[in-house]
Order: structure tokens, then C-alpha cells, then sequence
């Protein structure tokens, strides 16, 4: 069996809907009509008999005449006197109920006992319902008369006609309605899915630039704006990886050439062997970094990298970096300027943040001229232990800052990659401060030099 579709699930639901509300206008239109009015009506024909009951009992044949009379020709009210109740089980002498009894043996029976008699009943001779209310006159505990009251139920229903031809145009109106709103909230519906369905088709065959058009506030609008943040998303992805391919190609095809051009030199004589060994060593330990550092990356930008964090002191750790570039500091004549606190100890992961301020004094050291000074400081701030590194080299261009964390971003390309770097140390240094849940911040001017702020969580010892 074919499953439904949302539209004809959606008719389904109007449908059912629009039947169970005629069965109820129905059955709530039989209930007053059946159940209050027509039991008001005989209500009112018991308080009539009432009245004219006690009126016999008083002894005043020509008022209890007039009183008949009376409410025979000013009410809807139909009455029937008669002191020989028997007539009333024939017919006769009441022309127009020749055709059948008014009361039957039981009926009679009861009356003969003194009870009051209500009920509604077809009559043929009248081609209608009435409503009937009959009371027994007895005098000396012997039936001596009955009172017959009854009243069409022509003018009931007459009386209701106008209140059922209202509940019929408000069905009419309802079910028209019901077809509009229907009609207007399918569409509102099912067309959305539709546009959705279409673009998660494009989406799964690879084309990320469509996007759904949002009108709205309801749920339908908050998942079409999920699908197209989820859209951007991967077609900032889709973007993220034909670059990050590019890049790495290119990466790749710079070593390549070089080993490439080297080779043919040699076949032809044109390069010494020592020269091309050196080559070949300069290029694949350039290749082996970059390699490396990917993975590293690809390791950082995972969720599930676990952090091993530890008590660490920001000041041992500055200084054991230090230590390992005394002589590359030496070498190229630059003074440190080091004002540690010692109390500072951070919660971090000793050998990624080894890392973060290896990376970092070694751009400072790369970027800086001879006889220059490099500044470091840490400090406590708030709740963060604070590493601050500053040099006088040759700055960062403003409008480079903001790209200075991207994978293979370079400001000077042909330097950078003629110092050796990938173009990955910075993006590496970002992604184990965001584990850390910490905060870097870079401020640099061309040709003075660059200021870099790491802000790392203290260890709390409670």
C-alpha cells in the first residue's frame, strides 16, 4: 500500500475534521430540539392541564368552558374534553382523530388509576407528530373526565425552523472555510517541503549554492533557515577543501619542481652531486614539516583530540623554550627582555603549549633584524594566565591580521617559504588555544614590530 503523502494526510485531517463537526452540529441540533424544546412544550402543556384541572374542581362549568375555550383558540394549544374517557381509545367522536386512538388499553389503565399521562407520538390522521399531555379528572376516586391536551409538532418545528436553517448555512460556511484554510495551509505546507526536498536533492549531488527563500516565523521557517545555514555551511566547507587541496598542491609542487629541475641539472652535468644532495635534503625535510604539520592540524581540528591538562607554570615553561633557542638568539645578535611571574600556573597540556610559544618565539625570531629586542611577559589576569611575546620586526600589514590564522596564509610568500615555513604554525597555535579554551590576539604594525597575547584558564587547586 502506497503511504500517504502530507497533502492528502493534511485532507484527511480537514475531512475528519469537517465530519465530526457536522455529526456534533447534528446531534447538538437533535438535542435541543428533541431533548429542551420539545420538553419544554410538554412542560408547558402539563402546566396548562394544571391549571385547568383545578378550574374543574371549582365547580363552575360555564368558567372551566370559557377557560377551554380560551386556551383552544389563543395558543397553539390544541384541547380535547370529553367525560367518557373510553372515547378516547376509539377515535370518535373527534373527527380528526377518526382514523386511530388517542390512548392505548394501557394508557387507559393508567388514567383509570389516576395518573397523568405525557408522551409524543405520530398521528396518521394528522400525517404528524404531537405531543400530548392527558390528565384524569376523578371525582370520589372514580374517572370522571379527561382533560386531552397535544400540539402539533409542526410548530415546533416551525418555531426551530429558523434556528436549524442558521445551523445549516453556519455548516455551509464551516465546510466552505474549512476548504479555503485547508486549501491555503496545504500550500503553506507541503510547497516549503517540497522547495526543501529539491535543494537537499542538489545538496546531496554537491551544488551547496541554492538556498531556500524564508517567509515566516513558524517551524517551517526555522528548519528552512537550518537548511540553509547547514547549505552555507558546507559550501563553506566544499570551498574550505578546494582551497586547502590548492594549497597543498601548490605546497607540493614547489619541492617537486625544485627536485625535478636538480635531476635533469645532474643527468646533463650542469649540478655537482653535493649540491643536488643538499637539495634533495632541503626539500624533503620541507615536504616531512609539511606533511607533518597537517596531520598535526587534522588531529587538532578533531573533536575527540583528548587535551592532557595538567598543572602547568607558565614561567618554567618560557624559560625551557628559551633555553632551546639561546643560540639561535645569540646568533643573530637579539636580546630578550623576560619579566615572568612565577606564581602564574595555568591548566593546559605542558606539550601543546610547548608548542604555542615554540611557534611563536620562532616567528619572532625569524621576522626580526639583528640587534633588536624581544620582549616576553607573563602575568595573571582575572582568571587567565597571560603570555605576552613582542618584537621589533617587521610587522604585520593591518589588513593581513585578521587572515594571519588560516591554513597556508602567508603575508610575504616568497620570504616565508625561503625561511622554511609551511604556513601552518600559526593556524596550529590557534586550534590549541581554542582546546585550551583560551584566547589569542595579535596586534602589529608595519615596520615596528608585533605584540602577540595568549590568555590561557588558571589551574584551580580547590
Amino acid at each position: 500500500m502506497k503511504p500517504l503523502s502530507i497533502r492528502n494526510k493534511i485532507w484527511l485531517t480537514i475531512t475528519s475534521v469537517s465530519v465530526l463537526t457536522i455529526i456534533l452540529v447534528v446531534v447538538v441540533s437533535y438535542y435541543l430540539y428533541q431533548t429542551l424544546y420539545i420538553e419544554k412544550q410538554t412542560e408547558t402543556l402539563l402546566k396548562q392541564g394544571q391549571a385547568l384541572e383545578q378550574s374543574y374542581y371549582e365547580n363552575n362549568p360555564e368558567n372551566f368552558s370559557k377557560r377551554l375555550d380560551w386556551l383552544d383558540n389563543s395558543s397553539d394549544t390544541s384541547v380535547i374534553f370529553t367525560e367518557d374517557p373510553m372515547l378516547l381509545a376509539s377515535g370518535a367522536p373527534f373527527d380528526s382523530f377518526a382514523e386511530e386512538n388517542l390512548i392505548t388499553f394501557s394508557e387507559r389503565q393508567d388514567l383509570l388509576k389516576g395518573k397523568t399521562l405525557t408522551f409524543t407520538k405520530y398521528h396518521t390522521g394528522l400525517d404528524q407528530e404531537i405531543s400530548a399531555v392527558v390528565i384524569p379528572l376523578s371525582v370520589e376516586n372514580r374517572l370522571k373526565a379527561v382533560i386531552f391536551l397535544y400540539i402539533p409538532l409542526t410548530a415546533i418545528a416551525e418555531a426551530f425552523e429558523p434556528i436549524r436553517n442558521f445551523l445549516l448555512v453556519g455548516v455551509v460556511l464551516v465546510i466552505f472555510l474549512l476548504i479555503l484554510v485547508g486549501t491555503k495551509m496545504t500550500n503553506r505546507i507541503v510547497q516549503p517541503i517540497k522547495q526543501m526536498e529539491k535543494v537537499a536533492k542538489d545538496i546531496a549531488q554537491g551544488d551547496f549554492s541554492k538556498r531556500l527563500l524564508i517567509k515566516g516565523e513558524d517551524e517551517i521557517a526555522s528548519l528552512a533557515r537550518s537548511i540553509n545555514t547547514m547549505s552555507s555551511n558546507l559550501d563553506e566547507v566544499d570551498r574550505n577543501r578546494r582551497e586547502f587541496l590548492g594549497n597543498v598542491s601548490h605546497e607540493l609542487r614547489t619541492p617537486i619542481s625544485y627536485l625535478k629541475g636538480y635531476s635533469e641539472g645532474l643527468e646533463e652535468g650542469i649540478i655537482p652531486i653535493q649540491k643536488f644532495a643538499e637539495t634533495v635534503k632541503k626539500e624533503t625535510d620541507r615536504m616531512d614539516r609539511l606533511v607533518h604539520d597537517l596531520l598535526d592540524l587534522a588531529q587538532l581540528e578533531g573533536d575527540s583530540y583528548p587535551m592532557n591538562k595538567e598543572p602547568v607554570i607558565l614561567a618554567e615553561l618560557v624559560k625551557e623554550v628559551l633555553e632551546r633557542f639561546r643560540l639561535t638568539l645569540d646568533d643573530k645578535s637579539l636580546v630578550t627582555e623576560v619579566q615572568l611571574d612565577d606564581v602564574v600556573v595555568v591548566n593546559g597540556d605542558y606539550g601543546r603549549l610547548d608548542q604555542v610559544m615554540e611557534n611563536l618565539l620562532s616567528n619572532a625570531i625569524k621576522f626580526s633584524s639583528a640587534n633588536r629586542k624581544i620582549r616576553i611577559l607573563v602575568k595573571e589576569r582575572k582568571e587567565t594566565g597571560v603570555l605576552e611575546i613582542e618584537d621589533e620586526g617587521i610587522g604585520i600589514p593591518e589588513e593581513d591580521i585578521p587572515y594571519i590564522f588560516e591554513r597556508f596564509y602567508r603575508v610575504e610568500k616568497a620570504r616565508t617559504r625561503k625561511s622554511g615555513g609551511t604556513g601552518l604554525g600559526l593556524s596550529i597555535v590557534q586550534q590549541i588555544i581554542n582546546k585550551h579554551e583560551g584566547r589569542i590576539h595579535v596586534d602589529s604594525k608595519r615596520g615596528k614590530g608585533t605584540v602577540v597575547i595568549v590568555e590561557i584558564p588558571l589551574f584551580d587547586f580547590q
